[in-house]
């Protein structure tokens, strides 16, 4: 059977006998088909309006019952006092908490409703002004006659319900809430009415008339003469059914739901309809939203059983099967004459192709036919021709463009739109140390790669970017798109640089102002200790022209020796060598410490410092060594740029951060600086001094603290009006978010 089949689908005769005989059998079922349509259409048009009838009257049925218990909660509300039973007014016991006089109060109106046929009452609750039932009553499935049972009291503060109605709230329909509602004690779905009772203007409680889904789609399933209902939330899952299970009961597809909210179907507009199988016999559901109180809570599904609809077509079948067989039996042996001579010519350009594929590029069709099909033979002899002359300048491009690949120096990956490795070059496996036959990795992710985070090569703020580790190399990755003419994405090409070199340079150098620095560091040490016995007279008593000489190369030591240790932390920035410790940390000590380190400068100038710190403060995520570097950089800058005045520091508790300032009363600094001064050898207009100033600076101290704080992982920057001075302020992360800092207190240190 396959055999034969094979050779059906492969023979050109009875690929042309095949259309012949589906056109024909095709006829024959169209006519038979037209017939059993229109009959069929009529049923099933029948059907679906009854069945959509069915489906409002359902519909209906829920906004009767609603107001059925509307109408059944205005009594109870306004229910006056009933003296035979000793029962006061239902407000009345509301509002005096009195609940067992509630209760009497209520008693024979759910006795009533139950009986009542257009309540049909399941369940009554009160509940007082905190949310608290007071009473609920219910009355079971299987109860007789008017017996029911009372539930103990149950919190219903968290009801969607509950706020809305005790405040009194009201929407465009009042006062009063409906919708389904499952209680906490039970498993049961209620459609439930609620509303507020009032003594005056004042809301005392609320009540709830409840009744039960299931036994409500019942009698709605009796009333309209249905096969089943099933009720759906909103999202598609099945609230409650008819059938004898809810796992009997077909889910909701997302598809329906969605063509629900599309097409805003109206509750008595035009129902959706599907066909579901439930335990082997189809049935045909009709969807429609579900309103309840004007608000769509879920979706409503009508089922009938599609018997009628089946019958006509079951009753014209075997006709149509016994008409179609007949026509393609006479099609077939006609069609298999009139094809074989057609055939032939075409199954010799079929076996020349067939050897062309195979290699064989010599091969010809030999077609003598003086037709369409003879033409066609000569059309494929040239054109066959033509693809090898085709082919063999293809291959010899292939065969450059590889060549050239290949002997560039850098990596060269190719990878299709899914991101899979399709080819590499030569270099590639150099820098992956692969041998020529060995596998590459099947995607680029794949690749031992890791980013390069310290001793980066660059310059000031330009430092280099997408360098990564790659075993032994550092190689720059550049990824980009390769695009066809088109503008088709055929894949990507990834780039692989070899920088080692480069770097080791970079960082020899880098090493190289460490060392100098270094080394720069100890006789200038010398020279200031040396300076400072001078200017104390240890050394024996000097002349004023001889004071003025050792201050000078006191101070430019000083200046000297400040540069020196920027460029040494810049070189261990640089370099990687600097260690950053994050840990909760007290951040006083060393703020502390960098106000001591620099208050006899600030003093000698002749300024005046304010510290403004609490007591107590929250310890922060930090490096002290980092928190101290920070702020002697910064109180040095205020001490540069300040003449007069005064330097205040100050500790600012925020939300998620404590920020640290640092003002001063300088000459301030212009706003197109702001993010500037902050780079490094950055000295604008505005904040130069002479070139010959004890106050001059290279620029590092500001791009020190920025690279420390980001460190960090705090935030640093400057609020400035020239003129009116500086406050440089940095912020540093709490590790304990429910520390609570205390007041500030003040201190002030004067140049006297």
């Amino acid at each position: 059977m396959r055999r034969l089949t094979k050779e059906l689908q492969s023979q050109l005769k009875y690929q042309i006998i095949g259309p012949f005989l589906v056109l024909a059998v095709l006829v024959a079922i169209v006519g038979l088909s037209i017939v059993a349509f229109f009959l069929a259409r009529q049923q099933q048009d029948r059907f679906d309006n009854e069945l959509a009838a069915a489906t409002r009257t359902v519909s209906d049925t829920f906004f009767v019952q609603e107001q059925a218990n509307l109408s059944f909660l205005r009594e109870v509300a306004f229910a006056q006092r009933n003296d035979s039973i000793k029962a006061p007014a239902v407000a009345e016991a509301f509002a005096s908490d009195d609940r067992d006089g509630l209760r009497r109060a209520l008693d024979p109106f759910f006795r009533q409703g139950i009986q009542r046929i257009d309540v049909r009452l399941d369940r009554l609750i009160a509940f007082d002004r905190d949310g608290r039932t007071i009473a609920d009553f219910e009355r079971l499935p299987e109860a007789t006659n008017n017996e029911y049972i009372t539930h103990p009291s149950s919190d219903l503060s968290n009801a969607w319900f509950t706020t809305p109605v005790l405040k009194g709230e009201a929407d465009e329909r009042g006062d009063k809430y409906a919708g389904l509602i499952r209680f906490s004690n039970t498993q049961t779905v209620y459609l439930a009415t609620i509303a507020p009772v009032r003594q005056g203007d004042e809301v005392v409680g609320g009540l709830i008339v409840a009744n039960r889904l299931d036994k409500l789609l019942n009698e709605m399933l009796k009333q309209a003469r249905l096969d089943g209902i099933v009720l759906y939330d909103k999202d598609g899952a099945i609230v409650a059914s008819t059938f004898n299970s809810l796992v009997r009961s077909p889910s909701l597809s997302s598809d329906v739901v969605t063509q629900l909210i599309a097409k805003n179907a109206d509750l008595y507009g035009q129902s959706l309809f599907t066909v579901e199988t439930i335990d082997g016999k189809e049935y045909q559901f009709a969807y429609v939203p579900l309103t309840i109180r004007g608000s769509r809570v879920g979706i409503l599904a009508t089922v009938r059983a599609r018997e009628e609809v089946l019958l006509s077509w079951n009753n014209i079948s075997p006709l149509m099967a016994v008409v179609t067989l007949g026509l393609g039996v006479t099609i077939a042996v006609i069609g298999l004459w009139v094809t074989r001579r057609i055939t032939r010519p075409l199954e010799e350009l079929a076996e020349t192709a067939r050897a062309i594929v195979d290699g064989d590029l010599q091969r010809r069709a030999q077609v003598s036919s003086q037709n369409e099909i003879g033409e066609l033979a000569q059309h494929f002899n040239r054109m066959t021709d033509h693809l090898v002359e085709l082919i063999a300048k293809v291959r010899a491009e292939a065969r450059q463009r590889a060549a050239i690949v290949e002997s560039i120096t850098d990596g060269i990956i190719f990878t299709d739109v899914h991101g899979e490795i399709r080819s590499i070059n030569r270099a590639t496996r150099r820098l992956l140390g692969l041998a020529e036959d060995a596998p590459f990795p099947k995607r680029l992710s794949d690749l031992p790669l890791a980013p390069l985070t310290e001793g980066v090569p660059g310059f000031g703020d330009q430092r280099a970017h997408d360098l990564y580790s790659l075993g032994n190399y550092i190689i720059r990755l550049s990824v980009a798109e390769v695009r066809e003419d088109d503008d088709h994405l055929s894949g990507y090409v990834a780039i692989l640089q070899d920088l080692t070199k480069e770097v080791m340079v970079d960082r020899a150098k880098t090493n190289f102002i460490g060392t100098i620095s270094h080394e720069l560091r100890t006789p200038l040490t010398v020279i200031r200790g040396n300076a400072d016995l001078l200017a104390r007279g240890l050394a024996g008593p000097l002349a004023d022209e001889q004071k003025s000489f050792v201050e000078a190369i006191r101070l430019q030591a000083n200046n000297m020796t400040t540069l020196i240790s920027n460029a040494i932390t810049i070189a261990n920035l640089d370099s990687g060598t600097l260690r950053s410790v994050i840990e909760p940390i007290d951040v006083q000590p060393p703020i502390e410490d960098a106000i001591w380190q620099v208050r006899g400068s600030i003093k000698a100038k002749g300024l005046q410092l304010e510290v403004e710190l609490p007591k107590k403060l929250p310890k922060v995520l930090a490096d002290a060594e980092h928190v101290r570097t920070i702020m002697l950089q910064l109180l040095d800058n205020a001490r540069r740029y300040t003449d007069t005045g005064r330097i205040t520091v100050c500790a600012i508790p925020q939300r998620d951060a404590l920020r640290i300032e640092v003002s001063d009363t300088g000459r301030g600094i212009p706003h197109h600086l702001h993010e500037q001064i902050f780079e490094r050898f950055f000295r604008g207009e505005g904040v130069n001094e002479g070139i010959n100033s004890s106050e001059r600076g290279i620029g590092l101290g500001l791009a020190i603290c920025r690279q420390l704080i980001e460190r960090l992982g705090g935030t640093i920057g400057v609020e400035s009006t020239p003129g009116q001075g500086s406050t440089f302020f940095f912020t540093l992360r709490y590790a304990d978010d429910t520390a609570t800092p205390e007041k500030p207190a003040t201190r002030m240190e004067s140049a006297a």
